[in-house]
């Protein structure tokens, strides 16, 4: 098989033989004139064969082997005898020796481990590779802080803890005797000694059928080891917190509870007998006296106020929460009869826009929606009727389903900014109790009646102009707690 290329490795003309086997007729007088020799070659072959061809000179002819398609499409292993010409043109004879057998398969296997030989150096993981007899002969790369000179020649078993030379020496023999790969994980102890856990697979070489070495395929995942150690101690210290508040809060609902009640029946007496002494004795009390038993009748008050809110409070954290279909046009009528008295006499004024039907606790909502009512008629600026507007929307779809938002406006004396967070503490008061009654509980037990909801209460507000709660809560509940 002959061919003559030119400079551009056109090919200008080839003999019947060529023609034949390569398939490359093409039209014309010569089958195969203007064909390139290098769109004959393996797609893989083209930019070495060019190469190579390119670099042939007069004074030195060259043996260039490749791949070349046949007529048929398949590709065979051919060797090129080139000799380029001293004439201008640079042309160039080729004349075309088949491969044996036997030369077929070296280049075919020199082309295998020529792509094993990329694969195993680009691997992520390291890979070692022992002679028979355990000795570390090949590898990919060393660790951090080594160089392959410190591994080659090195037994493998060198670089196992103390503790995990018995089971590597097991692992070797296992895979040794029965051929098969073990997965498993280790802590090697380098030369500084630094310990590493690493993620392994350990196989065996085979030749024929008897084992030659083993190679191992490892991976250092100490800092997932370590991250991992962590998060479950960052999980059990976040449990036995959890486990801790929750006997905390317990404990402090008990104790409102017990303490609420146990106040009960001192304070009854005080209030009782108050009473008797104002009834039988008012007309023989000097003034100061009847003064102080008005004091003692007004401090007992607060003080029942004060105990009945605080276990109210306690009955909220303690209670657990089913919901119902609460209907808050009907509940926010309710409120308003019961605050009848008090907006007549502040002259005030509540405008309650249509409200829906929501997944909640009816006592919860009534509640809540007479503390903040109550509030914005109580902070009313001097002189000027409170006005409290209602109103309710249906916001967008979120994660949870719809949400409503509703919006408690008042036009009374204001929140100062600073005091937004503060307010929603329990037994925080921003106001002496001369100039305005209460106990500090009211906003306390709304933002706990909202999140028991899960939803959230937050608040705006102009000084001397007026406030506004806006308080999320979802239309629909879980199905765990809900009542029919």
């Amino acid at each position: 098989m002959l061919a003559y290329i030119d400079r551009e490795h056109r090919l200008m003309a080839v003999n019947r033989a060529w023609a034949d086997r390569l398939g490359a007729a093409m039209e014309g007088s010569d089958p195969a004139v203007a064909r390139s020799l290098i769109d004959l070659a393996h797609p893989e072959d083209r930019i070495r064969l060019s190469g190579e061809l390119a670099g042939i000179t007069p004074s030195q002819p060259a043996e260039i082997e490749g791949r070349f398609r046949e007529h048929d499409g398949a590709y065979c292993a051919l060797g090129l005898h080139c000799v380029r010409s001293d004439d201008p043109e640079g042309t160039m004879y080729v004349s075309v020796r088949e491969r044996s057998r036997e030369e077929a398969l070296r280049a075919e296997l020199a082309d295998k481990q020529r792509r094993l030989a990329a694969v195993f150096e680009s691997m992520h993981d390291m890979v070692y590779m022992t002679d028979a007899n355990g000795v570390i002969d090949a590898m990919n790369r060393a660790p951090p802080g080594m160089s392959m000179a410190d591994i080659i020649g090195v037994p493998m078993l060198a670089f196992a803890a103390p503790e995990e030379q018995g089971p590597m020496r097991s692992r070797y023999t296992e895979v040794r005797e029965t051929g098969k790969f073990v997965a498993y994980e280790t802590v090697a102890v380098f030369p500084d000694g630094t310990r590493e856990t690493y993620s392994s697979r350990l196989g065996p070489i085979m030749d024929g059928t008897r084992s030659a070495g083993v190679v191992l395929i490892t991976r250092n995942v100490s800092q997932e080891r370590r991250t991992e150690e962590a998060k479950r101690y960052a999980e059990q210290q976040l449990r036995e917190y959890m486990l801790q508040l929750e006997r905390s809060n317990a404990e402090l609902e008990r104790f409102a509870s017990i303490a609420s009640h146990d106040l009960q029946e001192p304070l009854r007496k005080i209030q009782a007998f108050s009473d008797r002494l104002r009834e039988k004795f008012r007309e023989e009390l000097p003034e100061a006296g009847r003064d102080y038993l008005e004091r003692i009748r007004n401090a007992a008050k607060r003080m029942q106020d004060l105990i009945n809110d605080l276990l109210m409070f306690s009955r909220l954290s303690a209670k657990e929460q089913r919901y119902t279909r609460a209907n808050l046009n009907k509940i926010a009528k309710s409120v308003l009869s019961d605050l009848e008295v008090r907006i007549e006499e502040t002259a005030g004024k509540v405008i309650v826009g249509e409200l829906p039907v929501i997944d909640a606790d009816p006592m919860h909502m009534r509640q809540l929606l007479q503390n903040l009512i109550a509030n914005a008629l109580k902070f009313a600026r001097p002189e000027v009727p409170p006005v409290v507007n209602i109103h309710g929307e249906v916001i967008e779809h979120g994660p949870d389903g719809p949400t409503l938002r509703l919006l408690i406006a008042d036009n009374g004396i204001g929140i100062e900014p600073r005091h937004h967070d503060r307010i929603f503490g329990i037994f925080e008061r921003l106001h002496s109790r001369g100039k305005y009654e209460g106990t500090g509980v009211g906003l306390a037990v709304c933002r706990k009646i909202v999140e028991q909801h899960h939803g959230k209460i937050t608040v705006s507000s102009v000084m001397d102009e007026g406030t506004v709660f806006t308080i999320l809560l979802p239309m629909k509940q879980t199905e765990r707690g809900l009542q029919p």
